[in-house]
């Protein structure tokens, strides 16, 4: 029996009601800058408008990532609708998920197959550009990114020689 177990996303309709219309102009920037934003909704605008960021889109119903894959680059959900299926566990994902960024940073294979619903724009994050600087953080933040990778992963190791 096919089951969903999670949904995640960032309400974009309640940042366009808030007058959030492009990552770069001059109203959305007040907006971030007032505080008025929550976590997830700072995050998803700061990569959302990234300039080091390149963009993708997919078509509704195509594979995005397939379970077993070695991640090169994670994604960052921009718009749209994904889900992801492991065995027979579904996971709602939308606007603000970001997908493989954990399982890049630990070197492991990615655990789901995703799937578009609807239309998706994604921004790509290559870990190539993370390999780089992660050896030049200071040891706690390297030390912060390695639990929040083990809690996100549900593991209590990584496997040797990541991160």
């Amino acid at each position: 029996m096919t089951q969903v177990v999670a949904s995640f996303q960032v309400d974009i309709e309640h940042l366009h009601a808030m007058g959030v219309s492009d990552p770069y102009s001059p109203a959305s920037m007040e907006i971030y800058r007032s505080g008025k934003l929550n976590s997830n909704e700072r995050l998803y605008f700061s990569l959302w408008g990234s300039k080091h960021l390149s963009s993708v889109s997919f078509e509704a119903k195509k594979k995005v990532l397939e379970a077993g894959v070695d991640i090169a680059s994670a994604y960052f959900v921009v718009s749209g609708s994904l889900l992801a299926i492991q065995g027979d566990r579904i996971e709602r994902l939308g606007p603000g998920s970001v997908l493989g960024l954990a399982e890049g940073l630990a070197g492991i294979p990615f655990a789901k197959t995703i799937v578009t619903v609807t239309p998706v724009q994604m921004r790509i994050l290559p870990l190539t550009r993370l390999d780089r600087i992660i050896p030049t953080l200071p040891q706690a933040l390297r030390e912060i990114i390695r639990t929040a990778v083990k809690r996100t992963l549900g593991v209590k190791q990584l496997p040797e020689g990541s991160l």
